[in-house]
């Protein structure tokens, strides 16, 4: 299973964040993919926005899941790679961080919404929501 990762880049100074999310959901027994990590290598190379969002779709196909921590309220990227996985019917995931006020359309396109205060609050009940999935056979990528 492949679980696509998607959270707020502000540059060098979340880069240890977006890295400890992905060891997080890594540990839980997925791969882990993340757009700005594993095709930008954390800088902005895309000039055009229409390739950005086609790349996007591409690599979204090839995951099963999509995780969005939706603790910052998005308004840009992540909402349009959300938008792409619920219209490919693909799970998604949400995480926000415990007492953050968030968008309460996630609560309509989420298949779980996991609550935490650090990142590895999230290891056990992602695995669970996972192996769930998975002994209901509903991922066969």
């Amino acid at each position: 299973m492949k679980l696509y990762i998607t959270a707020k880049f502000k540059g060098i100074e979340n880069k240890s964040d977006i890295e400890e999310l992905c060891r997080i959901v890594h540990e839980s027994g997925v791969q882990d993919f993340c757009f700005i990590r594993d095709i930008e290598n954390y800088q902005r190379i895309f000039t055009d926005i229409k390739e950005l969002w086609s790349r996007t779709k591409t690599e979204l196909k090839k995951c099963d899941a999509l995780l969005i921590d939706v603790t910052d309220a998005p308004s840009g990227g992540r909402v349009i790679e959300a938008g792409m996985a619920y219209a490919l019917n693909m799970p998604i995931i949400v995480i926000v961080k415990y007492g953050a006020k968030y968008n309460p359309h996630y609560d309509g396109i989420s298949s779980q919404i996991i609550t935490y205060t650090n990142y590895e609050d999230i290891t056990a009940p992602l695995r669970e929501y996972l192996e769930n999935q998975v002994k209901s056979s509903k991922y066969v990528h």
